[in-house]
């Protein structure tokens, strides 16, 4: 009985580490309406100090206009909650005409210590071909 309640109890505490936090759902929801609003300077307000200090505001803008190119994106259709790591969490994002990988860290008082947006490299394969060697 006693390994019974051990092992619910890990499997419990593993299910709840690996949700998505409601402080992460609620950025990440506050950091999509920005986006698709085309409002970088309220992206950039959502920085913690530290990370204000390294990605200035000129910074921010360029970033997501010429890194990230969000004309060219459009809006995000959804971001999805995939795991957390060093305790930050990784989200797919998707976009109108594109697929991302997100990495976002949260920091004091639930602003963005770290923001990181990576394409998501997807390989598909359309046909296969048979080659026959003589």
């Amino acid at each position: 009985m006693k390994k019974l309640l051990l092992i619910l109890a890990l499997l419990i505490s593993t299910i709840g580490i690996a949700q998505e936090k409601d402080n992460y759902k609620n950025t990440v929801t506050s950091f999509q309406n920005h986006y698709n609003n085309g409002d970088v300077t309220s992206i950039f307000n959502m920085f913690d100090n530290n990370f204000k200090q390294v990605l200035t505001l000129e910074k921010t803008k360029a970033y997501f206009t010429q890194e990230v190119n969000m004309e060219a994106l459009g809006k995000i259709k959804s971001i999805e909650y995939k795991d957390t790591v060093r305790s930050g969490n990784n989200y797919t994002i998707t976009f109108d005409k594109g697929i991302y990988n997100g990495y976002f860290l949260l920091g004091t008082d639930n602003k963005f210590a770290l923001i990181q947006l990576d394409l998501a490299k997807k390989i598909k394969i359309t046909q296969q071909y048979k080659v026959t060697l003589r």
